[in-house]
């Protein structure tokens, strides 16, 4: 006996979203496309996977902690960066390289910055032995996250013909005259 589509809303759901990504995408070679949303996929993977850490840490800050590991391999809300980064970065990687690279480099120096950033307001903020490593951890994922959303926004600009990026200066006067 086949399943009707109205006794499986997911198979139309399903339906309705491989139509609307059939409309969407735009032709491209498909040399080189594998290779950088593989490479996109597994960095979409580890930022998604940093980025749940980050709210279980945040979670974590507010009382509500994992109890037992069923806590940890249920399906919850705050798994959807694990979901959502391997598709996100594996589509970035497939349409455009450029963005994929700056998607990483911005990355890395939010996270490195956010960890620095974070860690520094956790100690400033609270006494307790934890804060500063929570608050690098926190830190870090917004500061990943910001900055790889940033990197392939700016990467998809040259791509597609965007403006030039503008120069900020910052003049600091240290003397008397």
């Amino acid at each position: 006996m086949r399943p009707s589509l109205r006794r499986t809303p997911c198979r139309l759901l399903f339906l309705l979203v491989v139509a609307a990504l059939g409309l969407t995408a735009r032709p491209a070679p498909v040399r080189g496309q594998v290779g950088s949303a593989a490479v996109g996929a597994v960095g979409g993977f580890a930022v998604g996977a940093y980025t749940t850490l980050t709210i279980y840490v945040i979670k974590a800050r507010f009382g509500r902690y994992l109890f037992s590991p069923d806590d940890l391999v249920s399906l919850s809300p705050e798994f959807l960066p694990v979901i959502v980064g391997p598709v996100t970065w594996g589509w970035i990687g497939a349409e455009s390289s450029t963005a994929l690279g700056r998607s990483a480099g911005w990355g890395a120096l939010g996270f490195v910055a956010g960890v620095a950033a974070g860690g520094l307001t956790g100690k400033l903020v609270s006494d307790s032995d934890e804060a500063p490593w929570a608050g690098a951890i926190i830190g870090g994922g917004v500061g990943l996250l910001t900055g790889a959303i940033l990197g392939a926004l700016d990467g998809f600009d040259d791509d597609r013909g965007g403006v030039a990026p503008v120069g900020i200066s910052l003049s600091i006067p240290l003397g008397g005259g």
